[in-house]
């Protein structure tokens, strides 16, 4: 048994990637780690970009601006800056 739906993963999926349409510096930088081009993202979403997305929010992008994102809240009001390590 899973402890999420599907629907629960690719609603939070899009959410991720509808944040990084709106930031393309990021969306730079999530293709460039992941290996992603504009056709794979055209051709929608699949399992592979999907992990790929969870993977670079969960690494690069800081705690709180990743609740919002995965939330759906607005994140212009908040601080949404990639974390130093």
């Amino acid at each position: 048994m899973s402890l999420v739906s599907d629907q629960f993963v690719d609603e939070l999926a899009n959410a991720c990637l509808s944040h990084l349409v709106n930031e393309p510096e990021l969306l730079g930088e999530f293709m460039g780690q992941t290996g992603t081009n504009p056709d794979d993202l055209r051709q929608g979403l699949n399992q592979d970009i999907t992990m790929g997305l969870f993977d670079f929010f969960s690494h690069t992008m800081n705690l709180q601006c990743s609740l919002f994102v995965l939330t759906r809240k607005s994140t212009q009001n908040s601080s949404c800056a990639p974390t130093t390590n």
